[in-house]
């Protein structure tokens, strides 16, 4: 899937469903009413941030190259999350 999503995106794309962009949608639908978000593109930014996050390919890497069990893994991902939805909302509050 990774290497047709590099040679072939828009193949891989529509094979894909993506279902990781409803879950974001859904935790960051308080953040859609504040007026900033929008304006500035921040939510959207927020949005792509968070996807790279959101993904197999994040466990992997902690997993197989970074040595964390499937629990460990899974609190650095949500931990980093976390840090950067945090810096964001900060950022938006200013």
């Amino acid at each position: 899937m990774i290497s047709a999503s590099v040679l072939q995106p828009e193949v891989a794309s529509q094979a894909r469903p993506g279902h990781r962009f409803a879950l974001i949608e859904h935790a960051l639908a308080p953040l859609d009413q504040h007026p900033a978000t929008a304006a500035a593109g921040v939510l959207d930014q927020l949005k792509q941030d968070l996807a790279i996050i959101v993904s197999a390919e994040a466990l992997f890497v902690l997993t197989d190259l970074c040595g964390l069990t499937p629990n460990e893994a899974i609190a650095s991902a949500t931990r980093t999350a976390r840090v950067i939805t945090q810096a964001t909302v900060s950022g938006i509050a200013r």
